[in-house]
């Protein structure tokens, strides 16, 4: 692949992407049941919608973003939670406080980085990382 120059139009500049327009068009939530019982694994998203496991959890990715769709830890697969089920109910409440423990985990650590950076003298929201902490 060639290198862009700094101003050049790329071809997608005059037409969309056609793995954007693909994405676009495709509807993963029909493919993704409700109710834990019915809770499929991803390798058979992948198998009846012929698409690469990467590609895959980039639609369950965005799909999160409009509704619950909960992959609990315990290998039985995805589904959108049935909220007339107690037991469902029961299961997004657990995999939001996991969710959470582990955006607080992550936190920790990026909150290391910056210390690290910042004792170091630098300013870690610059984007070149060069800028000197006042």
């Amino acid at each position: 692949m060639t290198e862009q120059l700094p101003g050049q139009m790329d071809i997608f500049d005059m037409i969309e992407d056609p793995e954007v327009q693909e994405k676009n068009k495709f509807d993963i939530l029909i493919h993704i049941p409700v109710g834990s019982n019915n809770a499929v694994k991803r390798k058979h998203l992948c198998t009846v919608t012929g698409l690469i496991d990467r590609t895959m959890r980039d639609f369950l990715h965005d799909a999160r973003k409009l509704i619950p769709i909960i992959n609990l830890q315990n290998g039985k697969g995805y589904f959108i939670p049935d909220m007339n089920l107690e037991e469902d109910k029961r299961m997004l409440a657990r995999w939001v406080r996991q969710e959470e423990s582990r955006i607080k985990e992550s936190q920790l650590i990026v909150d290391v980085a910056k210390r690290t950076l910042i004792n170091c003298g630098e300013d870690w929201r610059c984007m070149d990382g060069r800028s000197q902490v006042d």
